[in-house]
Order: C-alpha cells, then sequence, then structure tokens
C-alpha cells in the first residue's frame, strides 16, 4: 500500500478552527465539490515546481472561507457566490487561507511544497488527474459551510 499523502480530518478541522474559530467543523465526506460546477482550485508545487496536491473548493466554501478570514459579512460571500465569483477582497483572504492550508501537506509530504496558484475555475473545467483524494465538509459559523477535496498528483 503506498504511504498516506493527504491530510487527516482532525488536522483539516484543527487548522480550520485556528484559522477561523473554535466554532467551526469539518467532517469527512462521501462526495467533494461538484467539479462540474465552478470551483477555487490551489496547487502546491514542489521545490522543483511541479505540482504535487491541490485543494478544491466549491465556490461557496471559497467565498466564505475569504470573508470569514477578515470578517467581510456573510452576505456579501453569498451573493457573490450567487454570481458566480470571488471577488478580490474574499480572494486575497482566500489566497492567505489557503496558503496556511499547505500545513495540511507538510506531515504526509517528504518534499517541501508551498501554494503556486489559485484559479476560479467555470463550469465544465476539466478537473485534474489525481492519484488520490479525501474529501470533508467544513462548517463554518454564520457563513455557508462547503466541501471540500484534497487531491496527489
Amino acid at each position: 500500500m503506498s504511504e498516506k499523502t493527504l491530510p487527516s480530518l482532525d488536522n483539516v478541522l484543527k487548522l480550520m478552527q485556528c484559522l477561523l474559530g473554535e466554532g467551526v467543523q469539518a467532517k469527512t465526506a462521501v462526495s467533494g465539490p461538484d467539479l462540474s460546477k465552478p470551483f477555487v482550485l490551489a496547487s502546491y508545487v514542489n521545490d522543483s515546481n511541479d505540482v504535487r496536491r491541490v485543494l478544491a473548493c466549491d465556490l461557496g466554501l471559497a467565498n466564505s472561507l475569504g470573508a470569514a478570514f477578515s470578517m467581510i459579512p456573510a452576505g456579501v460571500a453569498n451573493e457573490s457566490t450567487k454570481t458566480g465569483n470571488v471577488p478580490d477582497n474574499i480572494r486575497v483572504n482566500l489566497y492567505e487561507v489557503l496558503n496556511v492550508c499547505v500545513n495540511l501537506f507538510s506531515e504526509q509530504s517528504k518534499e517541501r511544497l508551498s501554494l503556486s496558484d489559485l484559479k476560479v475555475c467555470p463550469a465544465g473545467t476539466p478537473s485534474p488527474a489525481l492519484t488520490e483524494t479525501a474529501r470533508y465538509t467544513v462548517q463554518i459559523p454564520r457563513y455557508s459551510g462547503g466541501a471540500m477535496l484534497a487531491g496527489s498528483l
């Protein structure tokens, strides 16, 4: 059996609570974000600039993560999700959250990883070819929750 390269639920929960507060809840999920709809994709690369891990979030969770990080009102995040985008003020915060999320992979990776890219992917964007996945749901008090997928390439 290959070495596990993805974060445990406990690590996801602890990191999200550190970033967004003790009320955050996370659970493992059977299905992750619906990648046939708009989603956000964070790519983590090694020192050779090869993408090794990804985090994908549905648009609702992405907007909530970015908004909750600096207490942008939930209504702004919800409206952004309805219009199918991630506005600049939320995107900057989301980048910071996902940059810290590299720590979800640090215990499971023998190589140094860093966030290289954050993309808002429109509906129909092909999902990356992943060799291993883990799926979670994340609920943030006062904000919409959603689904997250961690993957190895």
